[in-house]
């Protein structure tokens, strides 16, 4: 998955990184509807979006008689349920692919590139015990602070930059920063790692011998649109969502 999504944003990788989040947003966004064209019944959507119109006009007309509101209302209640129903099946396919694509756009694009003027943290916890020989240097970055150890909770904590966007210490099994390949954010940390959780975690990769878990923190970005401050969600879910709606009118989309 991490090879595909470089590959897409490979065109943007000279480019703000806004503008490979756009990309993807916009792919999602056609994807989606076209997902949902194929396994929902649009005929059955079309015919209750009609009745749902037809019984709302009704109530306007007929205010005057109580019990024909209250009929047309219970028949729009329930028409809603059953439109509801039919949207349950296409949002439930949707929600697995959408939840991929936001994994790999949140590690991608949710936090700043790692530089000097970026300083970041992390915390190594070991499984056992903490190795008593000297790690030396990272073999890409700078430490920034002394290794603090606590003994008690088996964990070591850091500041660290990046060099070229990358800090590498293969001694605690931390690899964080750029991918390098495609312009955008790529922060992979070190826990146990699988299938689902390549899927769901693209940033994890497998911890080395004797690490139980590492813990990263490197700042959040914000990015400039419209003169407001947009998290890559908000663009994401904005830009996507546009989309989406340009492609039911182009498809003809009954949603």
């Amino acid at each position: 998955m991490n090879a595909l999504f470089d590959l897409l944003l490979k065109p943007f990788q000279s480019l703000n990184p806004v503008w490979g989040l756009m990309w993807i947003s916009a792919l999602t966004g056609i994807l989606m509807i076209l997902v949902f064209k194929k396994t929902s019944n649009q005929q059955a959507i079309s015919r209750l979006r009609k009745k749902m119109g037809s019984r709302a006009l009704g109530m306007l007309l007929f205010l005057e008689s109580p019990p024909t509101v209250l009929k047309l209302a219970f028949g729009l209640i329930t028409d809603n349920f059953i439109y509801l129903w039919h949207l349950l099946k296409p949002m439930l396919i949707i929600t697995i692919p959408f939840v991929i694509i936001a994994s790999q756009l949140d590690a991608r694009y949710s936090r700043k590139h790692l530089s000097a003027d970026n300083p970041s943290t992390a915390t190594v916890f070991w499984e056992n015990s903490i190795p008593a020989e000297e790690f030396g240097k990272p073999e890409a970055g700078i430490l920034i602070s002394p290794v603090v150890t606590i003994a008690d909770s088996l964990e070591q904590s850091f500041s660290f930059t990046g060099s070229n966007g990358v800090f590498v210490y293969d001694a605690m099994g931390i690899r964080l920063g750029s991918s390098g390949s495609s312009g955008s954010i790529l922060v992979r940390g070190a826990e146990k790692s699988g299938i689902i959780q390549a899927l769901f975690r693209p940033w994890n990769a497998e911890s080395p011998p004797g690490v139980l878990k590492i813990h990263s923190h490197i700042q959040g970005i914000h990015y400039i649109i419209l003169g407001g401050r947009w998290s890559w969600f908000a663009v994401f879910l904005v830009f996507s969502s546009l989309w989406a709606i340009l492609g039911a009118v182009v498809f003809k989309v009954k949603v």
